[in-house]
């Protein structure tokens, strides 16, 4: 794929106009000057559980952790990584099973405890062993067969499959000094800031780290604060928070009004995840799926509840991840009935009411299909946006909110017909497709009943491919099947949208369209 087309669907047109004119805006004499010192002060939507980026994979653990704790590589651009505590790139053996690291020399944790293959390897094996992987289960626990210290430098995996997906995983996870890996609120890296003072269920305040290999951290500190979400705009207009990583759609448009405040809305692996339980009726009817997905109002959804802020949806992968805008064959998905969609985005964003009463009938129903949207308050809006389409392509939804803990329970016995929820997978995953596609494989352990010899034998091969090239191609052919199945049917891709004071330096954009939101680097203004 064109890597500048890639980059503009990321950022958007509005965005990417936005940063060249910053650009522009940094050579002119007017411009405020860039300056060090001071605290960087950042709202956090809540307190995250878990602060030690190796047990917990959140936004908000890593919004802390990352000034800390670094990773082996990083994301280049969107299609090349480029190594910061290793010395190169993976040297994987033909059979993709032998992958050696060689580590970057000379590097320190903050304590002055010198960085080697044992911190790695500890890390590595933490996250491999279920026992310990915590939230880094799903992605890596089992995968990593036997890891070996070769020497302080080296650290040798030998797989017990193909995972070429490894490399943009190994991009995110975090290597930490082995001592703390146990402790869910450790906080001790090998970057630029280290950890002060920790005010559970309140506040993080990191301090930069002077003994840091690399170009000095601009600010003194950055301080992590809760900020309740009806709060979070008002003190950003107050200054007493510099950076709000998650307003609301509604907070985003009073930003950018605000001429000393700055509103950032880009594409980024945020998913709005559906579920759809085929282990029992309605949705074990392939076409009552299909005439569900032709009466999804998402017009509805993307204008009048995250405000113009997202992209129509259609199959789980998003324009910020692996396979979006790639064309798969036109005889690799044949269909399998007559009202069966074609090509990757066949749906509307209004409710086509005669396909869903000719898909309906298809089905053979005989009376109202009936069913529960499943959501978590996060998406209230969304689910009942959704039910009053659905009501006018004659179903009968009922809208079930519960907490976060009840949903997650309720998903995992399998106690749902529509669960629907927010998934931010980016600092697990990157913008892979990994997080969206895999839990339609028969034996992960999220399925929700969809059986397909054909995907599972796909989704193998994309997840062993080494060549990222092909496995976009791979995942955006799984997308394809999906939709045609609907299996999963998100009716948007949610913009991640982030809201800064003007009096410090603009947050990279090409950073937050990997997920990414990187504050080590900002330096004041004025």
């Amino acid at each position: 794929m064109d890597l500048g087309r890639r980059r503009f669907l990321a950022l958007g047109a509005g965005a990417g106009l936005a940063a060249a004119a910053g650009g522009l805006l940094t050579g002119c004499s007017d411009a405020p000057a860039l300056r060090t010192g001071g605290t960087l002060t950042v709202g956090l939507p809540g307190y995250p559980a878990l602060l030690n980026p190796t047990q917990g994979v959140s936004e908000e653990t890593r919004w802390i952790a990352d000034p800390v704790v670094e990773t082996l590589y990083r994301y280049r651009d969107d299609t090349t990584l480029e190594p910061v505590l290793a010395a190169a790139d993976p040297a994987v053996s033909g059979d993709g099973l032998a992958w050696t690291l060689a580590l970057r020399d000379g590097v320190r944790f903050a304590d002055g405890t010198p960085f080697d293959a044992e911190h790695v390897a500890a890390c590595l094996r933490h996250v491999n062993d279920p026992a310990t992987a915590g939230e880094w289960a799903p992605y890596l626990a089992g995968r990593l067969g036997t890891v070996t210290v070769v020497d302080a430098g080296t650290v040798r995996l030998d797989l017990p499959r193909p995972f070429g997906v490894l490399r943009p995983l190994l991009a995110r996870l975090p290597i930490p000094h082995q001592a703390s890996l146990a402790d869910p609120q450790a906080l001790v890296g090998t970057g630029p800031f280290r950890a002060e003072r920790i005010v559970p269920g309140q506040s993080v305040l990191l301090r930069r780290n002077d003994a840091y290999r690399g170009d000095r951290a601009p600010y003194d500190a950055i301080e992590f604060r809760v900020a309740a979400a009806d709060a979070a705009a008002a003190q950003l207009k107050s200054g007493a928070i510099l950076v709000d990583p998650r307003p609301t759609p509604a907070q985003t448009k009073v930003l950018r009004k605000t001429s000393s405040l700055q509103a950032h809305t880009v594409s980024a692996p945020v998913d709005l995840a559906t579920a759809l339980n085929l282990r029992r009726a309605p949705f074990d009817n392939v076409a009552i799926r299909r005439a569900l997905a032709a009466g999804m109002d998402r017009k509805t959804v993307r204008d009048s509840v995250y405000l113009g802020f997202a992209v129509l949806g259609q199959g789980p992968i998003g324009p910020a991840t692996e396979g979006w805008g790639e064309s798969p064959s036109p005889t690799a998905t044949p269909t399998a009935s007559p009202s069966a969609p074609a090509g990757p985005r066949p749906y509307g964003e209004r409710v086509d009411a005669d396909r869903v009463r000719a898909l309906l009938a298809e089905a053979g129903t005989t009376g109202p299909v009936r069913f529960t949207v499943l959501a978590t308050e996060e998406v209230r809006a969304v689910a009942t946006a959704l039910a009053a389409g659905w009501v006018k392509a004659g179903f009968e939804p009922a809208v079930d909110v519960v907490d976060d803990a009840t949903w997650r329970h309720r998903r995992a016995a399998g106690d749902f017909d529509f669960a629907l929820s927010v998934r931010r997978p980016a600092y697990a995953v990157g913008i892979t497709a990994y997080d969206v596609l895999a839990p339609a494989a028969s034996d992960h352990p999220d399925n929700t009943g969809y059986r397909n010899p054909g995907l599972d034998k796909l989704l193998a091969d994309a997840w062993a491919a080494g060549d990222a090239s092909r496995r976009e191609k791979l995942c955006a052919l799984a997308d394809e099947i999906l939709v045609r199945d609907a299996v999963m049917m998100p009716p948007v891709y949610p913009k991640l949208l982030v809201g800064q004071s003007r009096s410090v330096e603009s947050i990279d954009e090409t950073r937050m369209g990997f997920g990414e939101l990187e504050l080590a680097t900002l330096h004041r203004r004025g």
